[in-house]
């Protein structure tokens, strides 16, 4: 086998068959796992204080000072929500534990949330956080409450947190007071344990720095500037320790694994060189505005954000790397696993492929016709991966086998996903089929009811529309037709609103409801899947149609029982944002596609040629060597600025109560109640 840290004039074997993994992917529209609708507990998105209500105002810098205080004093993070109402079935209890899981936090975290409008507050601390459950107790009663009660939202924040930082000095451990106490590690010998060990250890020195949380456009100018500057060191200091480790991985895992590093650190590079350019420009004799100041500072800010997420969206695949490595033999046998349950997986997707062939028209199923052939190209690339990782491991290079089970998890991974894909679009056309007839008839019910009242102009355009599609519904297509006769029948029931009873419009809407929302989850998930399968070339605009359209489903879902007829609005908003963020991540990936071809085109510097393979490296073979996409801006990366998010507990089902002294089922406790 070709040692990895070698390059070529030719694409090496083993980088061919990875770009050629990736090449089948692009092939598979609905071949990722769909991700759950967004829940209504908030995900933090590497935010150390977020406040949807605005009650903390100028006061968040204070806020966020106090939880610096604290992370300084005993090397526990704490994280505060403020919202309007906990949402939902959920307790305050199990809402705070759900979004201290879906936001990351770590054992060693702590989070207070508070809903302002239904005077309810409740903590979800980890079961490391540095406070006995007294402490937490008094921190709530003495601290945390009184000012609640006065709605003073941030002196409560800050007099709760001031607490704990009083009272858990003597419990924290040294290496946790210390904010860069440094694990001591096993000097493993050879160059790959040494790069496992300066891993660990730089990731141990990003945690003792303080967080930096304020919002930059929350702060002072003079607050701004200090942000600023402080994040351009750490970011310096952080390429340094980055550069070190790239220079460990490549000698553990070769350079083509770690090209998507190098990339991300390039990157990353010159953003904080121009960065520090602005900062230059700031400092010399030519005096600006207090508008211009702030304006450069945001640009800084915004730099090193950006520089931070590259950064941070390298450690991810690292660690997976590492962590088969580190029990490679466990890996492999599961790995193998695997594979020998996917040819019966194959043989069912195939048959349901065949079957919908039969039952729907091309157009229905185009986004899973070529499935079959492409799981086969799957399969093989998985035994070959599966090969050559037992070769590398019987010659006792580790680092190469980790890569070679890594990529064959990837490709097992890929399959699952895709043969779960044609089962869903399977049962979505079922449902869609029997649903479209209730739909037609539901428009014939509003055309017939429109032809006694007089004919508006834009009555006589709906019932126009309506006998138009009713002529064209194909059957074969249902959920390309139950899309089209929802929307005009919406159309024809705004032309009615006038001239119907409020109740039978609201009976109508909620019969529209259900199956609105079913298109509109069946299109969102096409949409979502294949932003995923083909993550390295789609861009942003597609991504935020996208994002909205998820939010218009929770609008929809939420605002349904009170308000159906608005609910069916926001269900068709989301309906027809998803269908533009496919159309624009289809463009996007045709553009990515357009220069050189499809992977096997001729390349003279064995990097895949043109601008597909610059997609293919940011698609799937980032999954493996770049952290899966984009990482949040809470740093904890390589080289990351801020502390990282640690592993999550669980979501706690525990009953409210006002007393800290419990733990819940997620092994996080904590308190709550009203004040």
């Amino acid at each position: 086998m070709e040692r990895r840290g070698r390059r070529s004039a030719d694409v090496p074997p083993r980088l061919r068959r990875s770009l050629t993994l990736v090449a089948i992917s692009s092939a598979l529209l609905l071949g990722s796992a769909a991700p759950a609708f967004a829940s209504q507990p908030v995900d933090m998105g590497g935010e150390y204080v977020v406040d949807e209500t605005g009650v903390l105002g100028a006061n968040t810098a204070r806020v966020e000072q106090a939880l610096t205080d604290l992370f300084d004093a005993t090397g526990a993070q704490l994280f505060v929500v403020v919202v309007d109402r906990f949402e939902g079935s959920l307790n305050g209890l199990a809402w705070a534990d759900d979004t201290a899981v879906i936001s990351g936090l770590g054992d060693r975290d702590g989070l207070i949330a508070i809903a302002v409008d239904d005077r309810e507050y409740a903590t979800s601390m980890g079961p490391d956080f540095p406070a006995t459950d007294a402490q937490l107790s008094a921190a709530e009663t003495e601290g945390l409450l009184p000012e609640l009660r006065n709605d003073r939202w941030a002196d409560g924040i800050i007099a709760y947190a001031d607490s704990l930082r009083g009272d858990t000095a003597s419990t924290t451990d040294p290496a946790a007071s210390s904010g860069g106490g440094i694990p001591i590690l096993p000097v493993a010998l050879g160059v790959g344990g040494v790069g496992v060990a300066w891993f660990f250890i730089a990731r141990a020195r990003r945690k003792g720095k303080a967080p930096t949380t304020a919002a930059p456009d929350q702060q002072t100018l003079e607050q701004l500037d200090q942000t600023a500057s402080r994040r351009l060191v750490q970011l310096d200091d952080a390429l340094t320790t980055s550069e070190q480790e790239l220079g460990f991985a490549e000698a553990q895992f070769g350079s083509d694994t770690t090209e998507g590093f190098r990339t991300a650190l390039t990157q990353a590079k010159a953003l904080v060189a121009t960065a520090f350019t602005v900062r230059r420009a700031l400092d010399d004799e030519t005096p600006e505005t207090p508008e211009q100041k702030r304006d450069s500072l945001l640009q800084i800010t915004a730099a090193c954000d950006e520089a931070d997420a590259l950064l941070a969206a390298q450690e991810e695949a690292f660690d997976a790397l590492r962590d088969v490595e580190k029990d490679l033999p466990a890996a492999l046998a599961l790995a193998k696993k695997g594979r020998d349950a996917a040819p019966g997986a194959i043989a069912t997707a195939t048959a349901t492929v065949s079957r919908l062939s039969t039952e729907y028209v091309p157009a229905a199923i185009a986004t899973v016709a070529d499935s079959p052939a492409q799981l086969l190209r799957l399969l093989e690339l998985t035994d070959a991966e599966l090969a050559e990782a037992a070769t590398a491991q019987g010659s006792g290079a580790t680092g190469d086998a980790a890569v070679d089970v890594r990529s064959a998890q990837l490709a097992l991974a890929q399959l699952t996903q895709s043969t779960t894909a044609i089962e869903r679009l399977a049962a979505d056309l079922a449902e869609a089929r029997g649903a479209l007839e209730g739909q037609i008839n539901d428009l014939r019910s509003g055309m017939s009811a429109a032809t006694a009242l007089p004919k508006s102009p834009g009555l006589s355009s709906a019932l126009s529309a309506a006998e138009t599609t009713l002529s064209s519904v194909d059957a074969g297509n249902p959920i390309d037709a139950l899309t089209r006769v929802v929307a005009v029948d919406r159309e024809l029931d705004m032309q009615l609103a006038g001239a119907r009873d409020e109740a039978d419009r609201r009976a109508k809407a909620e019969a529209a409801l259900e199956r609105t929302l079913s298109s509109a989850r069946s299109r969102v998930l096409s949409a979502t899947e294949y932003v995923s399968q083909h993550r390295g070339a789609v861009g942003a605009g597609s991504r935020a149609r996208l994002a909205e359209a998820e939010a218009q489903i929770e609008i929809a879902v939420s605002t349904g029982p009170g308000d159906p007829v608005g609910a069916l609005a926001a269900a068709q908003r989301a309906l027809d944002l998803a269908a533009q963020a496919l159309l624009s991540a289809e463009g996007d990936v045709n553009a990515a596609m357009a220069p050189s071809g499809f992977v096997g085109s001729s390349s003279s510097g064995g990097g895949g040629g043109g601008n597909m393979g610059g997609a293919i490296l940011g698609g799937l073979l980032g999954g493996l060597i770049g952290g899966g996409g984009g990482g949040s801006n809470s740093g904890g990366g390589f080289g990351g600025s801020r502390p990282r998010f640690g592993s999550s507990g669980g979501s706690s089902s525990s009953s409210r109560r006002s007393s800290s002294s419990s733990s819940r089922s997620s092994g996080r406790r904590g308190g709550g109640g009203r004040f």
